[in-house]
């Protein structure tokens, strides 16, 4: 039987200049990707948005300006063997698009540690500074959110 796959979410964070908030992975130093995170049983998409935030940038203080409404699919590669692709085949991904509150300051000493640093990157940055196997993915979710052509 094949693996299911993880439902997740994925947050762009899109500032008044038209750029969006990245995460250098604490795991993977040079590798950077938007928050993400899978969704917990019993916790819809839009409130796992908000703990993944909590949890990832130190910070739910945002507002949602837009949710896709198609899920986005990418696989593990194969040979991946540890974290999620023990029990998925990969993950399909809630897209969002939030800017954060006045008052929405992330602050990485009270985040998980997931990432190391943060930075305010063009969406195509982000777009080529991923891993290979979520290029397709990201593309998708950054060009149906219009923040790509």
């Amino acid at each position: 039987m094949m693996k299911p796959y993880r439902d997740c979410v994925v947050a762009v964070i899109r500032n008044g200049q038209g750029l969006v908030l990245a995460g250098e992975r604490t795991d993977a130093r040079g590798a950077w990707q938007l928050p993400q995170g899978g969704v917990d049983a019993g916790e819809t998409p839009d409130q796992a948005l908000f703990r993944e935030l909590r949890e990832e940038i130190g910070t739910d203080r945002l507002q949602v300006l837009r949710k896709l409404p198609e899920l986005i699919c990418y696989e593990f590669p194969a040979g991946m063997d540890s974290g999620p692709a023990l029990k998925y085949r990969g993950q399909q991904q809630t897209w969002y698009l939030v800017e954060l509150l006045p008052d929405g300051i992330p602050n990485l000493e009270i985040s998980d540690g997931e990432f190391r640093d943060l930075k305010w990157m063009k969406p195509d940055a982000v777009l080529s500074g991923i891993v290979p196997w979520k290029q397709a993915a990201y593309r998708s979710g950054l060009q149906a959110l219009g923040l790509l052509s």
